[in-house]
């Protein structure tokens, strides 16, 4: 199978991409979108809340955005997961409908987002039971799947998606006893602690830590200490705090798996491939978006991104398509003198 475009990813990066890529002269029967989920839309289906472009929830600018895709005609395939991309553009995907296949690419497009670390709550104490998650498992459970990941529930973390779940939590019914964060000043802006925090007297601790874990099938209890300059626990302030679940939210790095196995070079700090400023990797054709490439401050920069690395797709596409000229070669162009003269 081949096609002129195949993007990695519907989340908003991904369908923008689709979108812009049509209104640059692509055609959508040659446009490919492929989808490891169930649906489309990515992250944005589990966001219920408001703050996206003019005060949209996310599951309201998903909507509209694969709504628009479906109506420019551009084909989209949920459950295909790409198990490997080459250097010379072609896609292994595997998917229920259509089985194992090989896709080849005139170019590539990976908007496969970003997923949560989990790092900083694997050096915890302790043991492993159940009911210690990441806050984007918990916001999915909640909004998504209508399950509760516990009652009495210990957040850790500042980030702006910490602050969403611990409102999230207590708008269901439950006690969020504590949010804390390890650092001295909070990784999201000061707005979220007034809006998602104080309105259910959800106390908020700097420079705290959970620093042991208790239970064996499930969570019990966790240790909570306070933090020295260095970053070590002040074992005098330590306090057990009975609860039956822990959410963390350790920050987030680029989901570029299929970027590594494919040979692209990467960054250290911003942990996304290196591009040029047209958004092309390493590998000629193969470009990057969103917060595939790294991870953006907010909605509104990942789509102005999405639409000028789909702007710089269809420059290469058309400049790949263009007749090359025929070069003489040296040999020919000695006659051509000599015979001239």
């Amino acid at each position: 199978m081949n096609k002129k475009l195949v993007i990695i990813g519907s989340g908003p990066s991904g369908l923008v991409c689709a979108m812009t890529a049509v209104k640059n002269g692509i055609s959508a029967s040659n446009i490919l979108v492929l989808e490891r989920e169930g649906e489309l839309g990515g992250t944005l289906n589990q966001c219920i809340h408001n703050g996206f472009l003019k005060n949209l929830t996310g599951t309201e600018l998903a909507s509209n955005l694969i709504k628009a895709v479906k109506k420019l005609g551009v084909e989209c395939r949920t459950e295909s997961c790409v198990l490997s991309l080459s250097a010379d553009r072609v896609l292994t995907v595997i998917s229920p409908s259509q089985g194992y296949q090989k896709i080849k690419a005139d170019a590539v497009i990976i908007a496969t987002g970003c997923r949560e670390q989990s790092r900083g709550v694997l050096s915890i104490g302790g043991t492993r039971p159940a009911g210690v998650l990441s806050a984007g498992a918990a916001q999915r459970y909640i909004n998504i799947e209508g399950y509760m990941p516990g009652k009495k529930t210990v957040v850790i973390g500042s980030t702006d998606i910490a602050f969403i779940v611990s409102r999230r939590l207590a708008i269901e019914g439950a006690k969020v006893i504590t949010v804390v964060e390890p650092k001295s000043a909070p990784l999201s802006d000061k707005k979220n602690i007034k809006d998602c925090l104080r309105p259910f007297n959800i106390p908020f601790q700097l420079n705290h830590n959970v620093t042991k874990i208790y239970g064996k099938e499930r969570i019990e209890a966790v240790d909570i200490c306070q933090l020295d300059k260095k970053g070590k626990p002040i074992k005098k302030t330590k306090q057990k705090i009975e609860c039956d679940s822990l959410v963390y939210s350790c920050g987030y790095t680029p989901d570029v798996d299929i970027a590594i196995e494919a040979g692209m070079r990467i960054k250290r700090d911003t942990k996304g491939p290196f591009t040029k400023r047209n958004y092309e990797t390493t590998i000629p054709g193969v470009f990057v978006t969103g917060n595939a490439h790294y991870i953006h401050k907010n909605i509104d920069k990942i789509l102005k991104e999405s639409v000028v690395t789909a702007e710089s797709v269809a420059k290469f596409l058309q400049k790949a398509n263009q007749p090359k000229k025929e070069k003489k070669n040296e040999d020919n162009a000695h006659i051509d003198r000599k015979n001239q003269e």
